[in-house]
């Protein structure tokens, strides 16, 4: 594969690169495609944490996540992985950025379904959580980072 590589200055062009990516390569998925929702939010869940280099902003296409071998595999970049489940189903979907910081600086980034469940396959112990997660509690921002799409 062929990975290419664009400037990301803000949580604006991340969130519409990320909806981009879901919109042309959700077929990435495969065969994960026929698999119930919740196996391959659990396989997202387990796959290793890896986050972007210092002062680099990067978000991968599905195919990229999943196999691992090529960099990064941080919440924008499993995100986009959910999102491209739920659009393969025909399912409306956004992408919510949050902050657990007192300045509110948005610093992480997650799913939303058109019925309001929140989907974060970014940590392993997520798996246990589908819709409303132990830290939501310590949020002091978040914000539709895009549209319905």
């Amino acid at each position: 594969m062929i990975q290419k590589t664009w400037p990301l200055d803000n949580v604006n062009q991340t969130g519409a690169k990320m909806s981009r990516l879901v919109c042309l390569y959700w077929t990435d998925l495969g065969p994960w495609l026929n698999r119930p929702f919740i196996d391959f939010y659990r396989y997202v869940c387990s796959l290793p944490y890896i986050p972007d280099p210092p002062g680099v902003e990067t978000v991968s296409r599905p195919a990229y996540t999943l196999n691992g071998a090529y960099g990064p595999r941080d919440c924008d970049d499993k995100a986009v992985l959910c999102a491209a489940w739920w659009h393969g189903h025909g399912r409306p979907v956004r992408f919510v950025a949050s902050s657990t910081k007192p300045d509110k600086k948005l610093h992480h980034v997650f799913l939303q379904l058109d019925n309001g469940v929140f989907i974060d396959a970014t940590y392993k112990k997520n798996a246990r959580y589908l819709g409303k997660y132990p830290y939501f509690s310590n949020l002091t921002k978040i914000i539709p980072l895009t549209t319905w799409f």
